[in-house]
């Protein structure tokens, strides 16, 4: 078993209450959209390759099929896959990233 794929109940728990009312993945993408919006206080302080950076906000963009975040760094905007970033913030947001990194999947 990989070291990503360790049993952690706490983090299954999570996972199975943001994506209760989920019938697909699409679904369960837009539960855990849901879950950012509730749970974070934008803007937060992050990190992209050893980069400072401003997460301003969580969500699907352009299609993809995953979360991405909108980051601002020396005053210009990115859009980054939430999987790239590191966001330095409470244990309740570091946990539902957490949770979101395994719910996607070694």
């Amino acid at each position: 078993m990989s070291p990503a794929r360790q049993a952690d109940p706490e983090l299954d728990r999570l996972i199975a209450e943001i994506t209760i009312d989920a019938y697909d993945e699409d679904e369960a993408l837009q539960a855990f959209d849901n879950a950012f919006d509730e749970d974070a206080s934008f803007p937060l302080p992050g990190s992209v390759i050893g980069e400072d950076i401003t997460v301003l906000s969580i969500g699907q963009a352009n299609s993809r099929r995953e979360l991405t975040a909108t980051c601002t760094r020396n005053k210009r905007h990115y859009e980054i896959a939430l999987l790239d970033i590191t966001i330095h913030a409470n244990p309740t947001v570091s946990r539902l990233l957490a949770a979101y990194h395994r719910w996607l999947g070694p």
